[in-house]
């Protein structure tokens, strides 16, 4: 038997069913990833067509069963549709690609509460005008990946465990992370990481966002990053969403 549940979701992907239906596919508060269908959302009458675009936050009421992969939506409110988003091609891209890694990288029905609201925190960012979506990216970006187990450490050495120091060049590996000086002498190194990289992904790190940084440098960070996952995870095919920056 179905139960009624309500729960906030980001609209990830939608995809048209039969001759009138459409499958949503959702990041939720309360449920993590999860698919739903709704009869008739392709019909002008129908008043979930704009509601449930891709990107938008919204509250949700559902008939939720266990056993069945695909729910059903009830109702649906908008909460917030992210118009400085939708407007900019840049700040789709980067909206985009926070999309993608949910997509891809999050498991079915896996609750994670603390990832939704970093995810709804980081398109409010994204969405205003005065900040820079590149930047917030890189910062959701490391988020992210600590928040599925893959995080970085850059307190010490990924190798020896030795504390870094300012002064000195770091290297990074795929397999290991961030190794030190002495250590990367004998590993492979696929990133040489300057003190202005390292400082900014020391920054990137770090709840502020009045941070310093280069854009190249922002965009350094971002494939490495993109990398590593790719490194890590043989299922991660990488960000088509920022294939054209």
């Amino acid at each position: 038997m179905s139960e009624i549940i309500k729960t906030e979701a980001i609209v990830l992907r939608k995809l048209d069913y039969g001759d009138s239906s459409r499958i949503i596919h959702f990041f939720t508060d309360d449920f993590g990833k999860l698919t739903a269908i709704i009869k008739g959302a392709r019909s002008s009458k129908s008043k979930f067509g704009l509601i449930l675009d891709t990107i938008n936050h919204v509250m949700l009421i559902l008939y939720k069963k266990e056993s069945r992969e695909i729910q059903m939506v009830k109702e649906a409110d908008l909460l917030n549709h992210f118009p400085v988003i939708k407007e900019n091609f840049d700040r789709i891209q980067f909206a985009s690609a926070i999309l993608e890694l949910l997509s891809n990288l999050t498991v079915e029905n896996e609750v994670h509460k603390k990832l939704f609201a970093g995810t709804v925190k980081a398109l409010q960012l994204i969405n205003n005008p005065e900040k820079d979506p590149k930047l917030f990216f890189a910062k959701y970006f490391i988020f992210f990946i600590r928040e599925i187990g893959y995080a970085i450490s850059h307190d010490s050495c990924s190798i020896c465990q030795k504390e870094f120091q300012s002064s000195e060049n770091l290297a990074f590996n795929y397999d290991s992370g961030l190794i030190c000086q002495d250590c990367k002498s004998d590993r492979l190194v696929h990133v040489e990481i300057s003190k202005e990289l390292f400082n900014l992904l020391i920054c990137l790190n770090l709840k502020k966002n009045d941070i310093k940084y280069d854009q190249k440098n922002l965009d350094k960070i971002i494939r490495l990053l993109e990398k590593f996952l790719k490194y890590n995870l043989q299922e991660f095919k990488g960000l088509k969403s920022l294939e054209l920056i």
